[in-house]
């Protein structure tokens, strides 16, 4: 349901539309004047707002302006007389989604309401692939012809089947099960709706609360006006927990309750919003262990734990490495505009006798710099040299000096400049001195390389 402004300075039609809309299930606010619904909008920011064209004050016309000025995604729906239907045509211009001529019952209006409702579902859920760069979705990704991989098809397309069914997928860093996670929405008859996702290792907990939830306006300083969780926006599709190993105790009740009853409170709100979404969880941490040392919820493993695929590690998938090795191969010649034909049969054999504990991800690293620095038709053994030879000639795989450095905070800690620098000097010898091509490894502009290797000291 929405909630929904009422301006109009017809204390007759406010009224009749407020008990109409609130038994319909809309949370419903009045407003006489434009002015007064400004003075709301301030506060907070409603799905729906329906604006009679005549009003004291400021018009309709120029409060659909200010509206949009504040907010794109509200939707204005104009009331207009016989004579204003011209009025009403500059106002879809001006961003109205539909217009309703007076007189009009009530039938009209829930119609309109409802089908602005979809519309806004549709514009929000664009809004939030496009801000999130949503990769290619389905099978697509999932390459590899070993038996291991084999199971995970057949669980998708099981899976799929059953759109309700919690799922909970497991595996080591790497593996792919954000991939799975999307394939098994891809297949599913929630396909066309939205795919939501959200690391619950990336949050502080109160952030993680605000970002899942949402709140309401004033909740805490900085929340200025309503916002929508991540949770509300997967209504009728899928919602992705990645690493719900490392949730709180406290969210973990409240994602619960989302699973078991398919109700939530918006952060600083009283209401319970009701969804209706598939929960899709996964983890790389022992949650049998978790549980047993009560830092995660027995009752909430239980119900993540309905269907349960574990991801194969890619030292367990022979030749996959190498189908794989070749699709990023394809992939980074486009990105970089290269035409590196293949890989020497030898380094194929080298990738494959790597035990890859970054598993596919570590190997898309490795290609993606091979790409980049390999000189000759195809992948050598000298570009993929500069990878394992990060770490000196005693390293037996191509652990990355990012996982290396991040081992070392998580048991000896480490100072933020020494993981700095170290990056820095990781690139240079990397790039063989070439700033340009280091500072792409690093994703930062060759200015910011300069003044980093001149904080640090460093000679290139």
């Amino acid at each position: 349901m929405a909630s929904i402004y009422v301006v109009d300075d017809d204390t007759v039609i406010r009224s009749n539309l407020h008990d109409y809309l609130e038994l319909e299930g809309h949370e419903v606010e009045t407003f006489s004047s434009g002015e007064d619904a400004l003075s709301r909008l301030d506060k907070d920011t409603p799905d729906v707002m329906l604006i009679d064209l005549k009003l004291p004050g400021i018009d309709g016309l120029e409060l659909l302006e200010k509206v949009k000025v504040t907010s794109q995604l509200v939707e204005v729906i104009i009331i207009t007389g016989h004579g204003d239907i011209s009025t009403a045509v500059q106002a879809m211009k001006l961003g109205a989604r539909d217009y309703i001529k007076k007189p009009f019952d009530m039938d009209e209006i829930s119609l309109i309401v409802h089908k602005t409702q979809s519309a806004r579902k549709i514009d929000e859920h664009l809004a939030y692939l496009h801000k999130e760069e949503q990769v290619r979705m389905g099978f697509g990704e999932i390459i590899g012809t070993s038996d291991a991989i084999k199971t995970v098809f057949r669980f998708v397309q099981q899976v799929a089947e059953s759109p309700k069914t919690t799922v909970l997928i497991r595996g080591e860093t790497g593996t792919g099960k954000e991939l799975v996670a999307r394939a098994i929405h891809n297949t599913s008859e929630r396909a066309n709706k939205p795919f939501i996702e959200v690391n619950c290792s990336a949050f502080q907990e109160t952030l993680l609360e605000a970002e899942l939830f949402g709140h309401e306006a004033g909740a805490y300083t900085d929340a200025k006006q309503r916002k929508k969780g991540l949770v509300e926006l997967s209504h009728e599709g899928s919602f992705f927990l990645d690493e719900i190993g490392d949730m709180s105790l406290g969210l973990q009740s409240k994602v619960l309750k989302v699973i078991e009853e398919q109700v939530f409170r918006r952060v600083g709100g009283t209401k319970l919003i009701s969804i209706d979404t598939r929960i899709i969880s996964a983890t790389s941490r022992n949650l049998e262990q978790l549980t047993s040392k009560d830092k995660f919820r027995q009752d909430l493993y239980y119900r993540l734990n309905v269907a349960m695929i574990e991801l194969p590690p890619l030292r367990d998938r022979g030749g996959d490495i190498t189908l794989l090795a070749e699709h990023f191969v394809r992939v980074y010649n486009a990105e970089f505009k290269r035409n590196i034909r293949g890989i020497l049969p030898e380094v194929k054999q080298k990738l494959i006798s790597f035990k890859w504990p970054g598993n596919v991800r570590e190997l898309k690293n490795v290609i993606e710099r091979a790409v980049l620095f390999e000189e000759g038709e195809y992948i050598s053994f000298d570009s993929i040299r500069i990878i394992d030879n990060a770490h000196g000639a005693q390293s037996s795989d191509f652990l990355s000096e990012k996982d290396r450095l991040i081992e070392n905070l998580t048991e000896e800690g480490i100072s933020l400049d020494e993981v700095e620098r170290s990056l820095i000097e990781k690139a240079l010898d990397l790039a063989n001195g070439n700033q340009t091509k280091a500072a792409k490894l690093l994703s930062i502009s060759r200015e910011k390389i300069k003044y980093r290797m001149k904080k640090f000291g460093i000679q290139s």
